[in-house]
């Protein structure tokens, strides 16, 4: 009887034991499926990330080889950067675009009006930006108009100019240097008078500097009696390494002028250039003319450098300071009717560099009221006062 109830309660046991692990099978299983589930949700996820991540790598190659076109570009249209500014601008509706159309419950028509918004506002913004670029543009190449774009009714005073080369030559460019009210308020003498100040005293671009440095070396020349041809500022792109020539007698000096900062130095071949262009420059001249080489800086030059000069015969002046000098063209012509004509030119003035001073009356001018004493007046009409 005990040996019976034993088998009967082992057997219960057992059959219970059975229970609980083909239940906890069954979870396991389920866990398994679950986890399955989750892992085929995560491999597509991971796919439409990979997907994504693939789109974007493309799209950055294609930017690399669309900018590395751009540094090939001689040309660049106002249309192509336009297109590429509102595609950066527009981007977030092509991400709400797609959201709308792929989450779980879609919202298609939704997502097809965003779309059709994006294009709508894309061409707004590429007009707007070609007239923005355009804009830009010809205000960099004709800066005289910034005078005229502030209000209407300065703009309007664009219909009293023929062409933008009158805008330029008739332009007072004082007004670079004046606000609006001090150039109402101030006669002509004084208005001219402390733009010259300010130009002076301002900050200028390294052809201004490098300019007036040529200018300063080429007045010490003329002091001495020597006749100089500013070359650098008459040729300016085109001048050969030729700052001045200066002229006495039988001997010409062919100088380069260099205003640099106090942290460089001036290397063999600055040197070697002046020498070249010296050379060339005295090929077509008469034996008895003594053609000489001169170097002048504010700074120092490096030690191969002063070699370099020494072996070639090359005139060194160095640190050579800017000081302040006369800056206004006083310069003597012809009018229309043949009476002479006495203008005077200050240094952002159009005509400045093609000014030259070195007739009789002609000289340069300290100050405004120096010239106007003198009888010279400033030679322009006056456009955007």
């Amino acid at each position: 009887m005990n040996s019976f109830l034993l088998a009967i309660a082992v057997l219960i046991i057992m059959l219970f034991l059975n229970g609980l692990i083909l239940r906890k099978k069954w979870d396991l299983e389920r866990t398994i499926r679950d986890l399955n589930n989750d892992k085929n949700s995560l491999e597509l996820k991971i796919l439409k990330l990979n997907k994504e991540i693939t789109k974007l790598s493309e799209g950055i190659v294609q930017k690399d080889v669309f900018f590395e076109s751009l540094k090939q570009e001689n040309k660049l249209t106002f249309v192509k950067i336009s297109s590429l500014y509102s595609d950066f601008l527009l981007i977030q509706y092509d991400i709400s675009s797609r959201y709308l159309a792929s989450k779980s419950h879609p919202a298609r028509k939704e997502a097809s009006r965003i779309k059709d918004l994006k294009a709508e506002t894309k061409a707004y913004i590429e007009q707007y930006r070609q007239m923005f670029y355009k804009y830009e543009y010809l205000l960099e190449l004709f800066p005289e108009l910034s005078e005229y774009v502030d209000d209407l009714e300065t703009l309007k005073q664009l219909n009293d100019i023929q062409d933008l080369k009158s805008v330029e030559e008739d332009f007072d460019r004082t007004q670079f240097y004046l606000s609006k009210e001090e150039y109402k308020a101030l006669s002509t003498d004084k208005r001219n008078q402390l733009a010259l100040d300010r130009y002076i005293s301002g900050q200028k671009t390294k052809w201004q500097i490098g300019r007036d440095y040529e200018l300063y070396c080429g007045m010490d020349y003329e002091k001495k009696g020597w006749e100089v041809e500013y070359f650098g500022m008459e040729k300016k792109l085109e001048d050969m390494g030729r700052d001045l020539i200066a002229k006495l007698k039988t001997e010409h000096h062919v100088i380069q002028c260099k205003y640099w900062s106090k942290e460089k130095t001036i290397h063999e071949k600055h040197i070697s250039q002046l020498f070249g262009t010296t050379v060339v420059y005295g090929l077509d001249l008469p034996l008895e003319i003594k053609v000489t080489p001169v170097f002048i800086t504010n700074i120092e030059l490096s030690m191969t450098a002063m070699r370099f000069a020494n072996k070639l015969g090359v005139i060194v002046i160095e640190n050579n300071p800017l000081d302040e000098f006369p800056r206004i063209k006083c310069n003597v012509n012809k009018d229309e009717y043949g009476d002479e004509s006495k203008i005077y030119h200050l240094p952002f003035d159009q005509q400045y560099d093609r000014t030259k001073v070195n007739k009789k009356k002609e000289f340069y001018a300290m100050t405004v009221q120096e010239a106007v004493d003198a009888g010279f007046r400033r030679a322009f009409r006056y456009f955007g006062g």
